[in-house]
């Protein structure tokens, strides 16, 4: 069988994680780590809608990442809503591109959930969409959609709101999705960065990107 025709993906996840280790090594703070581990992830997006990738999911916490201590959550909280309220404004346009926040929402702080929600009606664009994972847990998102498919009468493969991965970028060298999107990303592209996230350049996206499109996507087929 050939190769099959370059596509570049249309669907990118991204998993930013390592920054209490970086924070660590560069002997700063977790609020400074997780606040420039935002700035990045911008960085990471703009790259990526340049190559025209129609949509990014983000895990920026699982249900179980809830259980951490209240130092590193305050930190996560923090970063994440300058992330809603200040850079996600300044670096998109609004007619352009969308948000939505994925999860159990009654598990976050009021003021993440203020800035998300405002972010959400402000951006309504559908030429790139951004996906935001917080208190998300696949069987929640599964148990989500079997309601939905038989409220609706649909395939369950349908009543998922989030749709198929073709490449999941995660920022440690640690092989682990971690419950990330598992069954839309059963045929994703899985790459693990040994490059921390607050490290990362966006030429190095530009290369991931490029490596994709030399590597044939079969599905299965």
């Amino acid at each position: 069988m050939g190769l099959l025709p370059r596509v570049e993906p249309a669907h990118v996840g991204l998993i930013p994680d390592g920054l209490r280790r970086w924070a660590d090594a560069n002997g700063t703070t977790l609020t400074d780590a997780y606040r420039r581990g935002a700035e990045k992830v911008v960085e990471i997006l703009l790259a990526l809608k340049r190559h025209d990738v129609r949509t990014v999911s983000v895990y920026n916490l699982s249900r179980a990442n809830l259980a951490r201590r209240g130092d590193e959550l305050a930190a996560v909280y923090a970063a994440s809503i300058h992330f809603f309220s200040t850079l996600i404004p300044a670096n998109f346009d609004p007619a352009v591109c969308s948000v939505k926040l994925h999860g159990d929402r009654t598990l976050l702080p009021a003021d993440y959930l203020a800035a998300a929600v405002d972010l959400e009606k402000a951006m309504r664009g559908d030429a790139f969409r951004i996906n935001i994972l917080a208190a998300y847990d696949a069987g929640d998102e599964l148990r989500d959609a079997c309601r939905r498919a038989q409220r609706e009468r649909c395939d369950i493969t349908a009543a998922f709101e989030i749709g198929d991965v073709d490449l999941v970028i995660r920022t440690t060298p640690e092989p682990l999705l971690s419950g990330f999107l598992p069954l839309q990303s059963q045929y994703a592209q899985l790459v693990f960065l040994t490059t921390p996230l607050n490290d990362l350049e966006p030429r190095q996206v530009d290369d991931l990107l490029a490596e994709y499109c030399r590597f044939p996507q079969r599905r299965g087929r």
